[in-house]
């Protein structure tokens, strides 16, 4: 297991939740839990979490062990980039990724953080998911706040930008959506079974709640698929064609 520290709740929620439903939905993201994590294990934590009256600290940690692949990549970043979209966008996990970083608003793609286990490729780190969600988080019952989560759109989609542009006739991502949606069941079935997650630990109860808004938000965002995904394929942002393959700055 991967295991990461992250700084906000909300993070750490997302992350959880993402890894939920794209099980449900049988996506090519690995399984995630909440990892309490003692602070001498984890050598890069900020120094005023070090020095924190807790031994524990709450990290996500990542059901896929990172292979080691440096060999077959290029040297090179342009080269390595390249070889990576390519290899990915002539797999099937090319086009679930691509409609899956749509259903999630996910802007975050970038040759990092697809992993190749030697079978398949895996789409990890979701830190960037659904940002709408945590500014609603406290009014989520409201509709107007549901709604929003609903339209989010991301300002880019690396990854279905890159199918468009390599795969143009046969990029299958628009039929996604409608299998994806005899799915359902499952992940409102996820949804419904994070609201009891409990530990009896405040801080790793507060994220769970927060994971059920976010399997929540997915569930909304699923009927609207496709046409956000019609819409993206048809028009795609200025921004994601002019720099596809790099990744966002932080």
């Amino acid at each position: 297991m991967m295991v990461k520290w992250v700084a906000k709740k909300e993070v750490l929620a997302a992350e959880l939740a993402c890894a939920a439903a794209a099980r449900a939905l049988k996506l090519p993201v690995p399984g995630g839990a909440l990892v309490l994590a003692e602070k001498h294990d984890l050598p890069g934590i900020p120094a005023k979490v070090r020095g924190a009256n807790t031994d524990l600290v709450i990290c996500f940690g990542s059901e896929l062990q990172w292979p080691d692949d440096t060999l077959a990549r290029p040297r090179g970043t342009d080269a390595a980039e390249e070889w990576v979209w390519g290899q990915v966008c002539q797999s099937q996990q090319g086009a679930s990724g691509g409609a899956w970083d749509e259903l999630v608003a996910n802007d975050d793609r970038h040759c990092e953080n697809l992993v190749y286990d030697g079978l398949r490729w895996w789409l990890i780190d979701h830190e960037r998911a659904l940002p709408s969600v945590a500014k609603v988080m406290q009014k989520f019952a409201e509709a107007i706040a549901r709604q929003t989560v609903i339209d989010e759109r991301a300002s880019r989609n690396t990854l279905a930008t890159e199918m468009l542009m390599r795969r143009p006739t046969d990029h299958k991502m628009e039929m996604l959506p409608s299998s994806w949606t005899s799915q359902r069941q499952r992940l409102i079935w996820m949804a419904d079974q994070a609201q009891s997650w409990s530990t009896g630990i405040p801080d790793v109860d507060t994220v769970l709640m927060m994971a059920h808004v976010y399997l929540r938000s997915i569930n909304l965002r699923l009927p609207a698929l496709a046409l956000h995904l019609q819409d993206r394929l048809a028009r795609p942002s200025a921004a994601s064609l002019w720099n596809s393959s790099s990744p966002p700055s932080a």
